[in-house]
């Protein structure tokens, strides 16, 4: 029985596709990207099904997972290009502009990983410094740290603009 034919693939795309989806679709601000990092995701999964009985948490992992391969792909530069020319649809409930999208997009292809997963937990989630430390498996502390990291860069580069 191959990865793709595993009843636990099927139960994990079943479960987790729809939220991997809304994810990918809020960081990337694209339905079209959302449904390539999904596929991309779950096609990963059927090479090697057993990451996931290496994971304590399924939603966290997934979590986790989409948000990195989505910041990957901003990262790409033919990718980036494409999207700030496309027309964004605002990433955040408070209805962000486009500007803000694009802004906030470049700044995150910018960022070191670490520092692009806490600043879309902490401004795009608006996740606590606790449910961030839990989903990264690190304290508070270094949560409060990274923040800091985080402004020390933002406001750097606005000096240089």
């Amino acid at each position: 029985m191959t990865g793709a034919d595993s009843p636990g693939l099927d139960q994990a795309y079943r479960a987790h596709a729809p939220a991997v989806f809304r994810r990918a679709r809020r960081i990337l601000g694209s339905a079209h990207e959302a449904e390539e990092i999904v596929q991309e995701l779950f096609e990963a999964l059927a090479v090697d099904p057993d990451s996931l009985a290496r994971t304590a948490s399924l939603t966290g992992w997934f979590y986790t997972t989409t948000t990195n391969r989505c910041i990957n792909r901003i990262r790409d530069k033919n990718n980036r290009i494409r999207l700030l020319r496309e027309n964004m649809e605002p990433i955040g409930p408070q209805g962000s502009s486009v500007e803000d999208a694009i802004v906030l997009r470049q700044l995150l292809s910018g960022l070191p990983g670490d520092l692009a997963n806490v600043a879309v937990y902490y401004y795009g989630d608006e996740m606590t410094h606790d449910e961030i430390a839990k989903l990264l498996g690190c304290s508070r502390r270094h949560v409060g740290n990274l923040l800091a990291r985080l402004h020390e860069m933002v406001n750097a580069s606005e000096g240089q603009s």
